[in-house]
């Protein structure tokens, strides 16, 4: 793991920096996952082109399509990075003269500065911002090490523009300041859980060689020393961590031989060891620039050059197979956080159903009539869910077993014209089943068997009474025993409350979620084994998700929809 050095902690803008004096540790507490995942259809691909002097930063489809513009100003504008919710691009402009960080709407608009410095990278709660800044040195700093340059970490609070220090490289002691002639940490990275940063620190000495030698990876983790994970390797610069978390994309190349020497490194943040990603290029001088990953993890956008043409940007696959899929002419290409969160909308007016999975693909066909109610299950017990409709006109069932479009793979007759589907595994057998529940007599019945050839399907097997008139049913397992049960959603209100038993009495839990009006779905959406609330709000378009059976702000949110779809939900991949 190699050497471990002083790091000064300065005092925390938030409580989310430790502070105080310890042996390299910046201790980053607990936060949320990234609290948003994407506007619109599909992530974007934001990038940098132009000369080296002169370059600005557009946006563009992941094929390499539909490429705008979004800062014009005749000045270096790159080092794009988009917040977790992808709805804000920061940057580093030399509009002002000197390196300052800069934020904009993903569409271009709004840029405003938010503090002098470089790199950006979002913190996953979206409130803040690591960076790298050059520090201020005291008079005995200048006295002690004359010429010498430091380079500090800081971080920015994102609402009030206030910066603090995390680093302290002019404090570091121990070093012969007759050889160092610089002390940088840069490229600031956070992992995806906001549990650690990595970074790139270099130790400078009197010689090009001793310099471009002095480079390496660091990983800073929750309440551990800071320690060298990697290196030192010539020219390291740009980590850039794995969605799960598991890895860091690197590139390490030596000045004295040129860009033609530049290699990728994956790096296991916890034991260090790398390996070198095989880039295979249509050019004989071609090199890697500059890496960073697609929000899916079997991609990475490549930025490649050669001295005799502007850097072009790549989607690379990262499966071992390497091939190169799309390119365009530009470089330090970052792709725009998607969706983690299986969510499927469906517009009942048309019956054109939208199924959205973790990477934000979307795959959409018709299956159904106007006015049909939409749910999904796993209807042949493949661990794949897919659509169901029932019509509350006739109490029929309609089930497919794929994803695409066509006709139902099952039909049945079940339950009274205006009941409501219930879909679920309401025996724990690992197949989904479809029940009722009927709003004018506030009536649960739960049938464990599927009809078919639309016959009827008979008598429930358990029956009971649970709720008001108006509530909205729906199915999970609340619990975690593996077994759905029967919860139900007020939507002049809010309420959500649910039996943790398929037997009459009172609820078992109540809490408040959403807005009066939102549209109401469960899921285990961080897999921890429990089924837990998500509303869609027509009013703006976004989906809100809590991640457990209790009242409280959502954990996590995006926009995607119209607003006159209804939401569904369950394991599509």
């Amino acid at each position: 793991m190699g050497d471990t050095h002083t790091l000064e902690l300065m005092t925390p803008l938030r409580a989310g920096i430790a502070y105080g004096v310890a042996v390299a540790v910046l201790a980053v507490l607990p936060m949320a996952s990234a609290a948003a995942t994407v506007s619109g259809e599909s992530g974007k691909v934001v990038c940098v082109f132009g000369p080296d002097h002169d370059t600005e930063i557009s946006v563009l489809d992941p094929d390499g399509t539909n490429e705008v513009q979004l800062t014009d100003d005749s000045t270096a504008d790159t080092d794009p990075a988009w917040s977790p919710d992808g709805r804000t691009i920061a940057f580093t402009s030399t509009r002002d003269g000197d390196n300052a960080v800069y934020l904009m709407d993903a569409g271009g608009s709004n840029q405003r500065r938010l503090t002098a410095g470089a790199d950006p990278a979002w913190f996953p709660d979206g409130t803040q911002i690591a960076y790298e800044g050059s520090a201020e040195l005291r008079d005995s700093d200048h006295q002690m090490y004359g010429q010498t340059f430091f380079q500090d970490l800081f971080v920015v609070d994102v609402a009030t523009g206030v910066s603090q220090r995390l680093t302290n490289a002019a404090g570091e002691s121990g070093w012969d300041v007759e050889w160092v002639r610089s002390i940088t940490y840069a490229d600031p990275a956070l992992s995806p859980d906001g549990q650690q940063l990595a970074y790139i620190r270099h130790v400078g000495g009197p010689t090009p060689t001793a310099s471009s030698f002095g480079f390496s990876v660091h990983v800073v983790a929750l309440g551990d020393p800071d320690q060298t994970v990697a290196g030192p390797f010539p020219g390291l610069r740009d980590p850039d961590w794995s969605p799960d978390g598991r890895s860091i994309v690197v590139l390490t190349g030596s000045p004295l031989f040129g860009p033609t020497s530049n290699r990728l490194l994956l790096i296991d943040p916890t034991s260090g060891s790398s390996d070198e990603l095989p880039v295979v290029v249509e050019e004989e001088f071609e090199s890697p620039l500059h890496a960073s990953w697609a929000p899916d993890g079997e991609q990475l956008l490549v930025t490649t050059g050669t001295p005799f043409r502007p850097p072009r940007l790549f989607r690379m696959r990262a499966d071992g197979l390497f091939r190169w899929l799309v390119k365009s002419e530009c470089g330090e290409g970052a792709w725009q956080p998607m969706n983690p969160y299986p969510m499927g909308l469906v517009d009942q007016a048309s019956g054109l159903w939208h199924l959205r999975d973790e990477a934000g693909r979307v795959n959409s066909f018709y299956f159904g009539d106007p006015g049909d109610y939409p749910f999904m299950g796993d209807w042949d017990c493949d661990g794949v869910d897919a659509p169901g409709l029932f019509r509350q006109s006739d109490g029929y069932v309609y089930l497919r077993n794929s994803n695409t479009q066509g006709v139902a793979d099952r039909s049945f007759f079940f339950g009274n014209p205006g009941d409501m589907p219930i879909a679920g595994d309401f025996n724990n057998d690992g197949c989904d089943t479809v029940s009722v529940y009927r709003p004018s007599e506030s009536r649960v019945f739960i049938v464990n068997e599927l009809g078919e050839a639309g016959a009827g399907l008979g008598a429930a097997e358990a029956d009971y009474y649970f709720g008001n008139p108006g509530d909205i049913a729906f199915a999970g397992d609340f619990d975690g025993d593996g077994t759905d049960t029967i919860g139900l959603h007020r939507p002049g209100t809010g309420l959500v409350y649910y039996r943790n038993s398929h037997s009459p009495g009172t609820a078992d839990s109540q809490f408040l979620f959403g807005d009066a009006g939102d549209r109401f779905v469960a899921f285990d959406w961080n897999g921890d084994g429990t089924d837990t609330p998500a509303v869609f709000r027509p009013g703006n378009t976004t989906h809100y998700f809590r991640f457990s059976n209790t009242q409280g702000a959502a954990d996590a949110q995006y926009i995607w929809g119209e607003s006159n779809w209804y939401p569904v939900t369950g394991d599509f991949r």
